[in-house]
């Protein structure tokens, strides 16, 4: 921390990163010090995009090795998410690990063991969880509203072009993890329990991916609620990111609701919170999050949106992935050991 300010580094210079710089450009206690990618061009595109001059890193180990940087953004492919978060943990950066946070169960345990043992930060990019509308669900849960919850179903379509090595599971890692982990994990969030079960299933839909673009499952929660969810990567529609959950004394549609709180209530009401169910990064709540980590790194205490925590929406989706392979069959998570089996 330099004038009172965290030095901030974003690295992977694709998409996604403009949320995460523009949310650093707009906190009052951040200075962005470090752009860094395996190409040159892009940290170029993303300075000229944004005006800044930082320094420039196409190698992850000298802006690991820059003094300056406090944060380390990591915005690059899945595949290699794990790997660099480690290393920036064993660095001694605090770490913002866009998702999914790792395509392998194996890699889990390395990656807490990591973050942990150095006393870093962490946090995980499920970016639905700021958002005022998702915010306002949980509340209602958490606080009664809805009486003991017993189902929630949620959808993640987005069938946008992506770049080449998204077209890879070995590089991606499939559908819900490439994708669909933000409902998911929007999900566990909103009814308050981990999932523990799965059967999951896929289809091959056109000729772009070299996987299922299309998954669904069939989910139980830790609560004892059951849930079914769908991805898709390839349909003809808008973003959508629906949430559906039922409890013993109402009901949620997304931002329409039905409470039995409200005596003669004939319909669901809707309430605007400003929410846009938009896929554009832009859209995303960035500085909300931002701000939060940066409270936690000030005030030395663990954010509820952490490695830890987000460990078992990855599993719920790499359960999926195995159960789809398997013709189905149940699969159980184990959150304490990360891992996945038959049953």
């Amino acid at each position: 921390m330099r004038q009172g300010k965290y030095g901030c580094a974003v690295w992977g210079c694709g998409w996604v990163a403009s949320g995460h710089i523009n949310a650093y450009l707009r906190h009052p206690a951040c200075e962005v010090v470090a752009l860094g990618s395996r190409s040159s061009s892009s940290i170029e595109a993303k300075q000229k995009e944004f005006g800044i001059a930082t320094a420039a890193y196409t190698d992850f180990a000298a802006l690991l090795a820059d003094e300056r940087v406090d944060i380390v953004s990591i915005c690059t492919p899945n595949n290699q998410h794990a790997q660099e978060c480690i290393m920036a943990a064993k660095a001694g950066k605090h770490v913002f690990i866009e998702k999914p946070i790792a395509i392998r169960e194996e890699d889990l345990p390395a990656m807490i063991a990591a973050v942990e043992g150095a006393g870093v930060k962490s946090m995980v990019g499920f970016i639905l969880r700021f958002k005022p509308l998702v915010a306002m669900q949980r509340r209602l849960v958490q606080e009664g509203e809805l009486g003991r919850v017993f189902m929630a179903n949620v959808d993640y379509w987005f069938g946008r072009e992506r770049p080449g090595w998204m077209k890879h599971r070995d590089d991606c890692g499939g559908a819900f993890i490439l994708a669909g982990c933000h409902s998911v994990d929007m999900a566990r969030y909103i009814v308050g329990a981990d999932i523990c079960e799965v059967r999951g299933d896929a289809a091959m839909v056109g000729d772009y991916y070299e996987y299922p673009p299309v998954e669904t499952a069939q989910v139980r929660f830790s609560n004892g609620a059951l849930g079914v969810f769908t991805c898709s990567l390839v349909g003809c529609n808008p973003y959508t990111a629906n949430i559906h959950v039922l409890g013993e004394k109402g009901t949620i549609m997304n931002d329409r609701f039905y409470l039995r709180r409200f005596a003669g209530q004939a319909d669901y009401f809707t309430i605007d919170t400003g929410s846009k169910n938009s896929g554009n990064v832009y859209d995303h709540p960035f500085p909300a999050m931002v701000g939060h980590f940066i409270d936690c790194i000030r005030e030395d205490r663990e954010s509820p949106h952490n490695l830890r925590d987000a460990v078992n929406a990855h599993l719920a989706c790499l359960a999926i992935r195995k159960s789809a392979d398997a013709k189905g069959q149940k699969i159980l998570i184990d959150n304490d050991t990360c891992t996945l089996a038959l049953a």
